[in-house]
This record gives C-alpha cells, sequence and structure tokens, in this order.
C-alpha cells in the first residue's frame, strides 16, 4: 500500500477466479471483501485497525452502513486500482471513502462506507475524537464527499411486486472474524446466495445500499428474505432482510437490511 502526503491510500488488487462468477464476471462479495480489506490496511497503517485498538483499549471496528455505486464489471485476471480515504466525523459515525478503477483509469465503483468505534468491554460506542490525532483527514477539498447517505430502505416497508424463498445460510467457522462475530462481508455472500439465478445471470449491480443493524455468531439461526421491488425493461431492485431467530414466545429480530438495484446487461457473454 502506498500512502500519500495527503494521507490517501493507494493499493492494486488481483481478480481471481474464486472471485468471479460463471461469466468470468467479479461478484458482489468481493467487492465488498476488496473495499473491507483497503479500509483495513490503511487503518492500520496509521496505527489504528482492528487488531491495534483491541491490544491497547479492547476497542474495535464495526462497520454499519455502505452505499456502494457500480460502473462497470471487472473481470477475471484484471488489476484493479483502489484509493481511500477517512472523511471527518459525524456524531459517532467515521465515514470511509474507497473508489476503484480499471488498469485505464476508468472508475469501476464508487463506495461510501461508515464506520463506528465500539469499547468492547463496556458494550459501548466510543467518540470519534478519541483517536483523531492518529486520524489525518485529508486538507484536500477535492477528495471530500457528503457522508450523508440516507438510510436505507425498509424490508417491512418496501412495495413487494415478488417475494423469494427464504434462504437459510449456517454460519461457519470460516465466517468469523477477529471479532469473533460473524464477518460483515458473509453478509453479502447471504443475500447473493439467495438471489434468483436467472437475476444474476442477465443483469449487473448498479447500486447496492446496505445497514448492518446487529451481530450475528457461530450458532445463531438465521434467515434472508427477498423481494423484488421494481422492474423495467432495463432495470430491476430489491430489498434484502436478514433476520435472527430469537427462541420461543420472543420476535425475530433484523441484524441486516440492504437495497440493490440492477442493470441489464447489454449482452449476456456465452
Amino acid at each position: 500500500m502506498r500512502v500519500d502526503e495527503n494521507n490517501i491510500a493507494y493499493k492494486d488488487f488481483f481478480v481471481r477466479a474464486k472471485d468471479t462468477d460463471m461469466f468470468y464476471n467479479a461478484t458482489v462479495p468481493f467487492y465488498f471483501s476488496t473495499i473491507q480489506e483497503m479500509g483495513g490496511e490503511h487503518a492500520a497503517e496509521m496505527g489504528i485497525s482492528i487488531a491495534d485498538l483491541m491490544a491497547e483499549k479492547s476497542w474495535t471496528w464495526v462497520i454499519t452502513r455502505a452505499r456502494v455505486v457500480f460502473h462497470k464489471d471487472a473481470i477475471w485476471r484484471d488489476t484493479i486500482s483502489l484509493e481511500t480515504w477517512p472523511e471527518e466525523p459525524f456524531g459517532l459515525h467515521v465515514p470511509r471513502v474507497v473508489n476503484g478503477f480499471d488498469k485505464n483509469g476508468n472508475p469501476l465503483f464508487e463506495a461510501m462506507t461508515i464506520w463506528a468505534l465500539l469499547d468492547i468491554a463496556r458494550k459501548r460506542p466510543v467518540r470519534p475524537k478519541e483517536i483523531m490525532d492518529r486520524v489525518r483527514i485529508p486538507k484536500d477539498e477535492g477528495h471530500l464527499v457528503n457522508p450523508d447517505i440516507g438510510k436505507v430502505k425498509s424490508f417491512a416497508d418496501c412495495n413487494k411486486l415478488q417475494t423469494y424463498p427464504v434462504y437459510r445460510p449456517i454460519p461457519v467457522y470460516y465466517d468469523l472474524d477477529y471479532n469473533r462475530h460473524v464477518n460483515n462481508t458473509i453478509y453479502l455472500d447471504w443475500i447473493m446466495a439467495a438471489m434468483d439465478q436467472e437475476v444474476l445471470m442477465n443483469y449487473s449491480p448498479s447500486v447496492i445500499d446496505v445497514q448492518w443493524k446487529k451481530q450475528t455468531f457461530f450458532n445463531d439461526k438465521v434467515y434472508v428474505e427477498t423481494a423484488m421491488t421494481e422492474k423495467t425493461d432495463d432495470s430491476v431492485a430489491f430489498s434484502h432482510r436478514i433476520m435472527k431467530e430469537e427462541g420461543e414466545g420472543k420476535e425475530d429480530s433484523v441484524v441486516f437490511e440492504a437495497s440493490s438495484e440492477w442493470k441489464r446487461k447489454e449482452k449476456l457473454p456465452q
């Protein structure tokens, strides 16, 4: 990773076959895992990675929101270039921008991610000012982006044109991360696994907007609900929700919500 004098970080990533679908297009989980990796590595460069903060104060980073706008697909064997920087905190949140480009410098995606600090021992949020002496916000106004991405459309309130079968993933050992809970990127694996295959074959993502609301752990029982909310000749939109079973006599809780917009592929690969 290269970090310039303005605290903008740069790094290239290689698209492996494992990161692609049957047409060699990079998958949605690949983009989200790469975005997380980029932010995590830059935090490590600043001495405020999860491992650093856990060792110092039993603090950790948690992601609460992300909105990714896609411009084109990366494909197998592509090398993509990412850039990232932290934005000014607001409230208890620390925004981070991550942008991706192809080898010619054309934009692949733009992501706004919203993070928060959590005191593990006290189970309470930590105000960002506690670490601001180690977070260098870029002074170049050209890199400042409005972090207000609003709220994710609620699954409960959305207009459902069609609902899909409930998908029931089982959290496994390799889904867990350093915080001992299911890694946030796994939620994207789950909602994509619940999608109709014909949609994934014929459409590419244009916008994916997500909110992490609650942690899940190894023995939790969870399920994914999916509904189509809009459809035109060239596009389709969905609402997604991951629920946790809370046990007999208790109402199941929402752990994750998302909305996604997809555009029809100009040509279906052979």
